[in-house]
């Protein structure tokens, strides 16, 4: 998913300008992104997040990952799988 395509989504026009910054820039990151390094800094994002009173919420994580997952190769999306299904166990 491009980030034009991102941005024309009802979902993405409905997100704080805050949360629509962060995944632009996540998306135009992702192809740098491993799945060991997703964990770790989406978590750095929360954070950032929680300093200005702001939090994604399910929906919006569900989006974000699967946005970093399409850029990834499907043995690392299957990794990202792995590594979400031990953490959220």
């Amino acid at each position: 998913m491009t980030y034009q395509e991102l941005s024309s989504t009802p979902e993405f026009q409905n997100l704080h300008p805050v949360k629509q910054q962060i995944l632009k820039e996540m998306l135009q990151n992702g192809r740098l992104t491993t799945p060991e390094a997703l964990l770790p800094k989406f978590m750095s994002i929360n954070q950032e997040l929680a300093k200005r009173n702001l939090s994604f919420t399910k929906e919006e994580s569900t989006l974000l990952i699967q946005m970093i997952k399409d850029t990834m190769s499907p043995q690392d999306q299957q990794r990202v799988d792995m590594l979400l299904n031990l953490f959220y166990r």
